[in-house]
């Protein structure tokens, strides 16, 4: 067995950056008090509660109290001890991965979370059966079965074939669900297992009753492992509307609204009976378009002149009021690899974006549109219709790209339950699109072209068809650049992820729009704790479970 230094050291350089803190990650809450009832917003309701299926926002929040997982951040993104006891042991070739798990921790319904547990989560997964549209990334195994074993009833091993650097960022920190429940699901036949319903969880709650399209409730698990929730229940509210989600937090209608954006943020502020801070996200947006032969954007001095039509720092303002980063990569400024000089930047030229247009075959038509071999340069450009600063952005960048260049892009507001249909099955032209993402920026499940949907993976996130050998191979690189230092490791991994994002940005693959500074808002929570600059990224989107169980209401009823 190696030492805990060598083993701190390994998996420092394997992440290139994120340590394993202390154990506990909400600080001490010197006003406790117990009951009381938690209400939060979700901005559009849970498409599923299954966490094999959760691959849109609500749900992941609407299931985050009741989850569990080997590993979650602390409230400076550090990763710590969750199931597990503390770090993984990992061999000297980087190659298999031990985890000692907790002997205390019990499912909601009295039974223990064992090793096997991981094992049947990892292994559903890892399957290629397996019917989702959440992305699950274990192509490093030795075997989807064989690769991931239980040495005993708490201890798991994870065996690759090669050493893989974001494997303890992304793949140790996710959830994990009862063997007891989903062990005997077939995975094709999982997108329809008990969606609504969840009987048993593992987190400080646990499913209570759901009102479709208004609330999700939950209560106390008393038998979650990190000690019994100070609070009594939780209301998962169903609020679609921002600016009415923000008023509700002020009004004390709510107690907690997870995402506020654009002027909400400084309306918040203004509040003196809320605290709220603002800090970068760890998420983004940007344009997807479809790269496929005989789609509109399939010639890259198309997408290019896109991308000198327009103004963007002016339209990221103007969609967020002032409060969004624009961005030219998909790295954001929350995450340690970002870097503002590894990008390709556009400034608007709208000559130069004509002649691309010209030099692609588009020429003006008589009504002001491009035309090409009798086909007018004309689409639907899909929006989030609950989503009003990014149908703004759109909005201006329709109106800009007719003027400035002929196309005719309209602004196609869309109801969130079907907006992703027709995007995942490669059916769209171009759609304004927003991802949560992690600590560790790997772009494989999202543009590596084996994740190409539908063509090449049934579950990849990879939606524009784009293709490239170099992309892949730079992707690739990212992935595997281990060095004995975890400083080498996060200049390797730097410098190959500045070779994806000069890849993506050069082929303009996306056009990416910006990342939020965003703020959540909090009215009568006690012990909630935030990171480093005010930032409370750790407690979204299930990235720490504990703190449902460390925050109390300030006068419960």
């Amino acid at each position: 067995m190696q030492g805990v230094t060598r083993v701190r050291a390994i998996a420092l350089a394997c992440v290139g950056l994120f340590v394993i803190a202390a154990c506990g990650g909400g600080g001490g809450n010197a006003n406790v008090k117990e009951g009381g009832t938690l209400i939060y917003a979700i901005d559009a309701d849970a498409q599923t509660l299954n966490p094999f299926e959760a691959s849109d926002l609500p749900s992941v929040r609407a299931l985050m109290p009741m989850l569990v997982g080997l590993y979650q951040l602390d409230k400076n993104l550090a990763l710590i001890p969750d199931l597990a006891t503390g770090p993984p042991d990992i061999s000297s070739d980087l190659k298999t991965w031990t985890v000692k798990m907790r002997t205390d921790a019990k499912w909601s319904d009295g039974t223990p979370i064992t090793a096997n547990d991981v094992v049947v989560t990892d292994r559903i997964q890892a399957s290629s059966k397996l019917d989702t549209d959440a992305s699950f990334d274990w192509s490093p195994l030795t075997d989807p079965v064989n690769g991931i074993t239980a040495k005993d009833d708490h201890t798991v091993v994870f065996t690759l074939t090669t050493p893989f650097a974001p494997f303890y960022a992304v793949n140790l920190a996710g959830f994990v669900a009862p063997a007891s429940v989903f062990g005997s699901v077939d995975p094709a036949n999982m997108r329809t297992f008990q969606q609504d319903h969840p009987t048993v969880t593992g987190g400080p709650f646990m499913f209570d009753k759901r009102v479709a399209g208004s609330e999700i409730d939950l209560k106390a698990n008393p038998n979650y492992y990190g000690g019994k929730p100070h609070i009594a229940a939780i209301v998962e509210k169903v609020i679609t509307n921002s600016t009415a989600a923000v008023q509700a937090v002020i009004n004390g209608d709510i107690n907690w609204d997870p995402e506020i954006t654009a002027s909400g943020i400084d309306t918040v502020k203004a509040a003196s009976n809320v605290q709220s801070s603002e800090y970068a996200d760890l998420g983004y947006y940007d344009i997807r378009f479809n790269d496929r032969k005989n789609h509109l954007f399939n010639d890259v001095n198309v997408r290019r002149a896109f991308a000198y039509a327009l103004d963007k720092d002016s339209i990221v303002k103007a969609a967020t009021d002032g409060h969004g980063t624009p961005l030219w990569g998909d790295i954001v400024p929350a995450q340690a690899f970002y870097d503002d000089s590894a990008v390709v930047k556009y400034t608007q030229d709208i000559a130069k974006a004509k002649s691309l247009m010209d030099a692609a075959g588009w020429t003006l038509g008589a009504d002001g549109i491009r035309v090409k071999n009798g086909k007018k340069f004309s689409a639907k450009f899909f929006v989030r219709a609950d989503k009003p600063q990014r149908i703004k952005a759109v909005t201006i960048m329709s109106q800009e790209l007719k003027t400035n260049l002929g196309m005719d892009l309209q602004p196609t507001p869309t109801d969130f339950k079907v907006f992703y249909a027709p995007i995942q099955a490669g059916n769209f032209e171009l759609a304004f699109a927003g991802f949560g993402i992690s600590i560790d920026p790997d772009d494989y499940t999202i543009f590596h072209s084996s994740q190409i949907r539908p063509e090449n993976s049934s579950s990849g996130s990879n939606w524009t068809g784009y293709v490239n050998p170099d992309l892949d191979a730079a992707i690739n690189e990212e992935r595997t650049a281990l060095k004995p230092t975890a400083a080498e490791t996060f200049t390797a991994r730097k410098a190959a992820f500045a070779k994806v994002e000069h890849i993506l940005g050069d082929n303009v693959v996306v056009y990416f729009m910006w990342a939020d500074n965003v703020a959540m808002g909090f009215n009568g929570v006690n012990g909630v704790v935030s990171g480093n600059g005010g930032a409370l990224n750790y407690v979204d989107q299930g990235r720490n479970i504990e703190v449902f169980a460390q925050w109390s209401m300030t006068n419960p009823s």
